[in-house]
Order: structure tokens, then sequence, then C-alpha cells
């Protein structure tokens, strides 16, 4: 972690809270991209974003700064994701209108590529099982590190290596006739 972040959590846990709006400013794009990606619409992300930084305000007297100040607000996000999920399931409400792709960070323009590959990937993750879902997008949509994907998600490293293989093998199964010779 940088200088300029410790510092900045320093001040926000002396209760500054300009200092945790600069927080918020350098990791906010990447958790509203989790948010959707893991939640499913628009709607649903933007109350867990919400909530994420409502939580992190709150608990960020707790933050002993022993991990990075984002893989914190990630686990966060994940735990706020499931715990909206379980309040979804009680109600019966399903949502058939997933897009993981749909909503990326401005800084990933590069991104792009067919509509054809991209709905088919979209289908592809669709088809996941959620913990091989979560695993698949915090790695490959979000661009974290096992290691921080295991602290996020509270699990082994192992475990998230199993769910990455397996998601992996999957993919590969549903996108056979997407591969380059």
């Amino acid at each position: 972690m940088d200088d300029k972040t410790r510092q900045l959590i320093i001040n926000a846990q002396a209760g500054n809270a300009e200092s945790f709006h600069q927080l918020v400013a350098l990791h906010d794009d990447r958790i509203m991209a989790l948010a959707f990606q893991l939640s499913k619409n628009q709607s649903d992300a933007e109350d867990i974003y919400q909530d994420v930084f409502v939580k992190a305000w709150k608990n960020i007297k707790s933050f002993r700064m022993e991990s990075e100040f984002f893989t914190w607000l990630y686990r966060i996000t994940v735990n706020t994701f499931l715990t909206h999920q379980k309040k979804l399931s009680r109600m019966k409400i399903q949502d058939s209108e997933y897009d993981p792709l749909d909503w990326v960070p401005s800084s990933s323009d590069e991104r792009t590529s067919s509509d054809e590959v991209n709905s088919a990937v979209q289908i592809a993750v669709k088809s996941l099982p959620e913990k091989q879902q979560t695993v698949f997008i915090l790695k490959h949509m979000q661009n974290l590190k096992i290691r921080e994907i295991a602290n996020i998600m509270e699990i082994t490293e192992g475990t998230v290596k199993k769910y990455l293989f397996r998601a992996m093998e999957k993919m590969r199964k549903e996108l056979k006739e997407y591969r380059y010779a």
C-alpha cells in the first residue's frame, strides 16, 4: 500500500470524511463493476455499491492495514452481495437478464470484441455455479490475484484454484467453437 493511501486511511479512521471520499474515488469504478457483475442488474448493483461504502465508512476503524484497502472493500462487496442474494432468494425474485460483461469500468475499453463472442462468453459465464462464477469474475473481469480472491471470499487459495479450474473447464467446453487453431 502506498503512503498516500495509508495516510488517507489513517485520516478517515480519525473521522475525516474528505479522506474517505478520496479513498472511495480510488476504488468506486471497480466496486461498481464487481457489484454489477455479481448482482446481475444495475439497480441491485447500485444498492450493493451504496451499502458497501456505508459499511466501509462505519467500519473504517476496524481496517488494520494488514491487507490492501481494495481487498478489504472487495470482501465487503462480496459479503454484501451474498447477503443481498439471501434476501432475494427468500423473496423468490429471479432476474433472468444477466449480462456480466455489460458494465465494466471505463479503463477496460480495450476488452471489446465481436458481439457474437461477447454473447457466447456471457452465456457461458451465466451457466457457471455461483461460487465458480464469482471466482471467474474476480479473476478474469476484475483481474485479481488468487491470494486476493481467497482473502475476499474467505476461502483457501486451493479452493479458489479448484473453483477457477472447474469454471475454466466449463468455459472451454462452452466456447470450444471460438478457439483458434
